[in-house]
């Protein structure tokens, strides 16, 4: 029995190198049918407002911010802000979530740019406690605007919590690039 165990792992191990002697990657020469001819075209790029995969991605997504918060107790902290391409149905504000949620509407120049609302999970399986609720959570957002986005203001009326976000940072690393790109907030007039 115990060298059946050794032969079945030796004739295992044997299989799967033949398979890997048998693999070659290398492409085979291009051949033509007698009298023909060969011709290699080299590849070309494929312009990228035809590309349908372009063309979904741009139909499925829109500019705007991923954000990342913190929410404990009644305090809002920002764990992280990002320029994004994001799902434009994550990005509506008129989703219907079940249950807790939390709200997000976000202000550029003093003007509402977007809003969005996600669910709140307070709710938390415990093993050997039961269900309990959760005062301390990280929450995801992704919020679709067509300028950049200055501030954001948090609620999540679950545990009362209330936050003023600035976010301008998430375009440092663009602006650094390209100071005059379009996702630059404007520098404030010299007085």
């Amino acid at each position: 029995m115990k060298h059946m165990k050794y032969l079945t792992v030796l004739a295992g191990l044997v299989a799967c190198t033949c398979a890997f002697a048998q693999t070659d990657e290398r492409q085979p020469m291009p051949s033509a049918s007698p009298g023909g001819k060969v011709e290699i075209i080299a590849p070309k790029p494929l312009d990228a407002a035809s590309d349908p995969v372009n063309a979904r991605s741009t139909e499925a997504t829109a500019d705007g911010l991923a954000i990342m918060v913190t929410i404990d107790g009644s305090n809002v902290t920002l764990d992280s802000a990002a320029f994004a391409r994001v799902p434009r149905v994550l990005a509506r504000a008129d989703r219907k979530v079940e249950g807790d949620v939390v709200r997000a509407v976000a202000f550029a120049g003093g003007q509402r740019v977007a809003s969005t609302v996600v669910p709140d999970m307070t709710l938390n399986a415990s093993e050997g406690g039961g269900l309990v609720r959760t005062t301390k959570r990280q929450v995801a957002l992704v919020l679709a605007a067509d300028r950049p986005i200055e501030r954001v203001e948090i609620e999540a009326p679950a545990t009362n919590a209330r936050g003023s976000l600035d976010v301008r940072s998430a375009y440092a690393e663009i602006c650094r690039a390209d100071p005059k790109n379009k996702w630059c907030p404007a520098a404030p007039a010299a007085r």
